[in-house]
C-alpha cells in the first residue's frame, strides 16, 4: 500500500457513513432505519478535566446498564461523545447494553460550533429516525455567562460546553438547536436553569431541565433516569435527579433541578417588564439569594430579586401567576456543598443589572432577554 492510499482509506474512515465504520457509503441493507418511538441524543463534550477524570465514561457505563435492563423501551440511545483527548464519535447503546460506532468525526471543527451540533443532530435523524426527541447537553455550564471562543482552556466562564479551550455561547446554542424538534433539552451541567437561558432556547424546545446552582461532577444517575428520559417524562427525570442527591450525607446533599415550560416565558416576560419599568433599586449593600459560591456572582434567585425590587403590588401579582406558569417543577437541597445556603429557589436565576454599564457585563447585551427585558429598567434606559 502506497501512502496516497493509506491517506485516502484513512480519510474514508473518518467519514464514515452511519452504521459503517469503514466506507463512505451507506451500510447494505433494505433502506433506512426504521422508527423509533423516541431517539435521546446524549451530546457530550468532554475535552476538558471532567473527561479527564473519567465522568464521561463513569455516565456511559450507567446508560449500558440501564439499557441492558430494558430502559429503552421501543426507543434508541445515541451519545455523541467527545473523549478527553478531543476525539468526537456518534455511538448507539443497543438493548444488550453494547456499543455500536455509527460515526467519527474530524477535530477541525470544535464540538461546541453550532455547524458540528447541527451537523450531528442531522447524523442522528439519519441513523436512529423516531418519532420524537429528547436532548440531553452534557459538559460543563455557567448560565448565560460569555465569553465567547476563549483561546485559554483555564477560562472560567464559557455558558454551555468546554471543548479544549473552546466554549459555546447561549445565542449560538439556540441557533444550533433551531428547527431540530427536540421536546425537551436536559442540561446535565451546572447553572443552566436561567431566565435568560430559558428565553433564548423558548423557540427552541418547549422545556428546559437544568439545575440553576452547580451539580455535582456525577450529574444525572443515568441508570435510574434512562426509561424517564425515553418515555418523555422531562419532569419525572428532573424529580428523579434531585431525590438522588437530596437522599445523601454531609456534601454530597447537593443539588438544585428545574423544569422549565417555554411556552410561558413570553408572558412572563411581559409581566417583568411591567415589573421593571416601575421598579426602585436594591437598597444598598443588599443582593437577592446567590446561586454561585464565587466572590463575583451574576447569578441570583429570579424571584428574590424581582421582589425586592418592584413597587407595583398588581404587576408583582400577575408576574408571580406567570412564574407559576412557566417553572413547572423545582426543588433545592438547603445548601449547595454545604457552604452556599439556600433559603430561595424559585427554579429560574437572573442577572441583577444595576447600571448601564452591568448590559455589557459578559456580553449580557447579546441576550434577547436583555433588550427584551432588562432594558425596561429604569436606570438602564
Amino acid at each position: 500500500m502506497n501512502k496516497l492510499t493509506a491517506i485516502m482509506m484513512a480519510a474514508a474512515m473518518a467519514t464514515a457513513g452511519c452504521g459503517d465504520k469503514h466506507s463512505d457509503e451507506p451500510a447494505p441493507g433494505p433502506g433506512k432505519p426504521s422508527e423509533a418511538t423516541r431517539t435521546v441524543l446524549v451530546y457530550m463534550v468532554a475535552h476538558n478535566d471532567l473527561g479527564a477524570r473519567g465522568w464521561d465514561n463513569a455516565d456511559i457505563t450507567e446508560m449500558r446498564t440501564a439499557a441492558s435492563t430494558g430502559s429503552l423501551g421501543g426507543g434508541r440511545l445515541v451519545v455523541m461523545h467527545q473523549s478527553s483527548e478531543g476525539n468526537s464519535v456518534l455511538k448507539e447503546i443497543t438493548a444488550d447494553g453494547t456499543v455500536d460506532t455509527l460515526k467519527v468525526y474530524d477535530t477541525a471543527e470544535a464540538a461546541v460550533s453550532i455547524a458540528r451540533m447541527r451537523r450531528v443532530c442531522d447524523d442522528v435523524r439519519e441513523c436512529a429516525p423516531a418519532a420524537a426527541y429528547g436532548l440531553v447537553l452534557w459538559s460543563h455550564g455557567t448560565g448565560w455567562l460569555d465569553n465567547g471562543m476563549a483561546d485559554s482552556y483555564n477560562a472560567p466562564k464559557r455558558a454551555f460546553g468546554l471543548d479544549g479551550g473552546k466554549q459555546m455561547s447561549v445565542t449560538s446554542l439556540a441557533k444550533a438547536l433551531d428547527g431540530q424538534g427536540f421536546d425537551y433539552v436536559y442540561f446535565d451541567c451546572c447553572h443552566m436553569a436561567s431566565v435568560e437561558v430559558a428565553y433564548e432556547l423558548r423557540h427552541a424546545t418547549p422545556v428546559v431541565v437544568g439545575s440553576a446552582c452547580e451539580l455535582p461532577n456525577a450529574g444525572m444517575p443515568y441508570d435510574e433516569n434512562l426509561d424517564m428520559l425515553m418515555k418523555g417524562d422531562a419532569t419525572g427525570a428532573a424529580a428523579n435527579t434531585f431525590r438522588y442527591y437530596n437522599e445523601m450525607a454531609g456534601s454530597g446533599r447537593t443539588c438544585t433541578m428545574s423544569v422549565i415550560r417555554t411556552d410561558g416565558l413570553d408572558r412572563l416576560a411581559e409581566a417583568t417588564r411591567r415589573v421593571f419599568a416601575t421598579a426602585q433599586p436594591l437598597p444598598e449593600g443588599t443582593m437577592p439569594q446567590a446561586f454561585e459560591r464565587t466572590g463575583t456572582c451574576r447569578l441570583f434567585d429570579f424571584e428574590d430579586y424581582v421582589e425586592r425590587i418592584a413597587t407595583d403590588s398588581d404587576a408583582l401579582t400577575a408576574w408571580k401567576s406567570a412564574l407559576e406558569q412557566s417553572v413547572a417543577y423545582a426543588a433545592s437541597t438547603p445548601t449547595i456543598f454545604s457552604t452556599l445556603k439556600i433559603a430561595r429557589h424559585c427554579g429560574l436565576s437572573t442577572f441583577v443589572v444595576q447600571s448601564p454599564a452591568d448590559m455589557d457585563n459578559m456580553n449580557y447585551h447579546r441576550l434577547r432577554w436583555a433588550g427584551d427585558v432588562a432594558s425596561a429598567l429604569p436606570w438602564v434606559q
